[in-house]
């Protein structure tokens, strides 16, 4: 990177970040293209709004955010997008922060759910799911996972490495934050924590059995028996026979090799919050509860919280999955 680029980023970097650790610089961290969450339709509440009123169905009364809420976390919290390369792969990933830092602060690694371009991380996600959290004290990293840039149809996937891989490849994209995080001056690297919801469940066991050096787990409707999702619908199958390598001569030791209640005996014994309702439509509960007897079984200690209903979203149940993920990482890390 040339000099004067180099200021321009700096310069750019220190402007968005307000008064954070005289900050974090981002220098030599593997990050690059590092830009604001907050810009462009993003700038101001009034501008969001602007650019979702363009949108088909959308309807300001279902609207889940607060000027308020939105203006607190602009102004308190460091929010950026960045690229990071893994092997000859770029990646998209985020990284939000309280400004007002002046000490390394503990870490929790993200892991979204869906698949593909499906799922991916956007400012209403951080909102809703990963501000609230930065904003207790923590620094709150994540992947995208691995994208060409083509918005493919499930059809047009071919399992090369370059594209999503649903337990594959991709998990590499969140093992090569662990190095950024140790290379950030915000983040504790000796506390990490990670949080996965959905697919991002599966992510996260997937990651902690192959780094099992972190503190505690927080699993949010999440994934632990893939054949779950295969046996969903048809639609489920056939998106798993696309993204997963060698998926027809292969299915069975595929999908065990993504499924935690095959290998929990292999996960770290870290503390583990298990958050699932009932009623979930997507993830059934089973997933929870057979991780659950996996726990007890091999010694792994957890919690386990349950809501009636709430379906895979936790609908009506944000601020209590809100409190208890930040007790459970305040606790732990």
């Amino acid at each position: 990177m040339h000099m004067a680029w180099k200021c321009t980023v700096l310069l750019f970097l220190m402007l968005c970040v307000g008064n954070a650790k005289a900050v974090e610089t981002f220098e030599q961290t593997g990050m690059s293209d590092i830009h604001s969450c907050f810009r462009g339709p993003f700038a101001s509440y009034d501008k969001w709004l602007g650019f979702l009123s363009n949108k088909p169905g959308f309807k300001l009364e279902n609207f889940p955010f607060s000027k308020e809420d939105f203006e607190t976390y602009q102004t308190t919290l460091s929010c950026n997008w960045f690229t990071y390369e893994v092997g000859d792969v770029t990646v998209d990933g985020y990284l939000i922060y309280p400004t007002a830092a002046k000490t390394p602060l503990p870490t929790v690694i993200y892991n979204r759910g869906g698949n593909t371009t499906y799922g991916r991380v956007n400012v209403g996600r951080m909102m809703h799911d990963l501000m609230p959290l930065a904003a207790e004290g923590f620094a709150v990293i994540g992947s995208q996972y691995r994208w060409s840039g083509k918005r493919l149809k499930p059809a047009d996937f071919v399992a090369d490495g370059t594209e999503d891989q649903y337990g594959g490849i991709d998990v590499e994209d969140v093992l090569a934050l662990v190095p950024i995080i140790k290379s950030l001056d915000i983040a504790d690297s000796s506390r990490i924590g990670v949080y996965g919801s959905s697919r991002g469940g599966m992510q996260s066991y997937l990651f902690a059995k192959k780094y099992p050096d972190i503190k505690a787990m927080a699993i949010v409707a999440g994934l632990s028996d893939v054949f779950s999702f295969r046996d969903r619908s048809e639609k489920s199958r056939f998106l798993l026979s696309k993204l997963i390598p060698d998926f027809a001569e292969n299915e069975e030791a595929a999908l065990k090799a993504r499924s935690a209640i095959y290998w929990a005996d292999q996960l770290p014994k870290v503390p583990v919050l298990l958050i699932h309702a009932k009623d979930d439509e997507r993830v059934t509960y089973a997933n929870a509860v057979q991780m659950s007897e996996r726990f007890t079984q091999y010694g792994i200690p957890f919690q386990f919280k349950t809501f009636d209903t709430g379906g895979h979203d936790l609908t009506g149940h944000k601020e209590e999955k809100d409190k208890a993920l930040t007790d459970w990482f305040k606790k732990h890390l």
